[in-house]
């Protein structure tokens, strides 16, 4: 009876919200959303409850950073992009599509390791040890770039031969392989190790990444009003994403 009632208060509230006049205007609306694919468990969730208080319908596009910032050079319709590297947040403002931005969250780079690999990788140092297998996420990912960031500073990268197996696009794709134990361990954001089960064996101090920063940008020419209506509800509801080790931006 209490889980009843529950959820009858619950279905008023969200009418309640719905007919404000701030939420009603949106209903039937559609917010082209491009996110960068590291994003996806707590984006879909957000994306949900987004959807049911406004009436709006979220078409969200999941990619490589570096590949979603190339859709929208490319005129492609997006009203509000989420990039795992702030580098792209610049290039939007640099080709004159930036309406507004928001830095959003803080991650780290880690090493996690499959169960195969356990046994051999314990640290970054093992990495270079003969019969190693390492997947790192291209370069066109911002994972990838920080992966090589880290790997040179730590003077690892040209001691690693042929041990780098792979470079998929993203860096679920990189997870997936580390997970599925195609390789011994992987490179990928602490957020990304949370959300897959993953084992942290390192994680990269940001004097080797730099700043590990996720931000927002409404694009201009878009639906404006709905993309910062977006923004503003996800910062209002980061518990989505701090649950899978991402840190609010200060």
């Amino acid at each position: 009876m209490k889980k009843l009632i529950s959820t009858i208060l619950i279905s008023l509230l969200l009418v309640l919200i719905i007919s404000v006049p701030g939420f009603a205007k949106f209903k039937g609306q559609e917010l082209n959303l491009y996110v960068a694919a590291g994003m996806k468990k707590p984006m879909d969730k957000t994306i949900e409850s987004f959807q049911e208080l406004t009436g709006s319908v979220v078409l969200v596009n999941y990619g490589p950073s570096g590949g979603l910032f190339a859709q929208i050079e490319q005129d492609q319709p997006c009203d509000l992009y989420y990039s795992a590297d702030w580098i792209y947040i610049e290039k939007i403002e640099e080709i004159g599509k930036l309406e507004r931005s928001l830095r959003f969250l803080n991650d780290n780079l880690v090493l996690v390791v499959s169960p195969g690999g356990a046994k051999r990788v314990k640290s970054m140092q093992d990495l270079i040890n003969p019969g190693v297998s390492l997947v790192v996420a291209d370069a066109q990912a911002p994972v990838g770039v920080y992966s090589d960031k880290a790997l040179i500073s730590m003077g690892l990268m040209d001691k690693l031969g042929n041990n780098i197996k792979a470079r998929p696009s993203t860096v679920n794709q990189v997870a997936i392989m580390v997970k599925e134990d195609q390789v011994d361990a992987g490179l990928i954001y602490s957020s990304v190790a949370n959300g897959n089960d993953l084992p942290l064996i390192d994680i990269i101090d940001e004097e080797h990444t730099g700043e590990i920063i996720f931000g927002a940008a409404v694009i201009k020419g878009g639906n404006i009003e709905l993309a910062n209506a977006f923004m503003d509800f996800a910062v209002e509801h980061v518990e989505n994403f701090e649950k899978y080790g991402w840190v609010r931006y200060e």
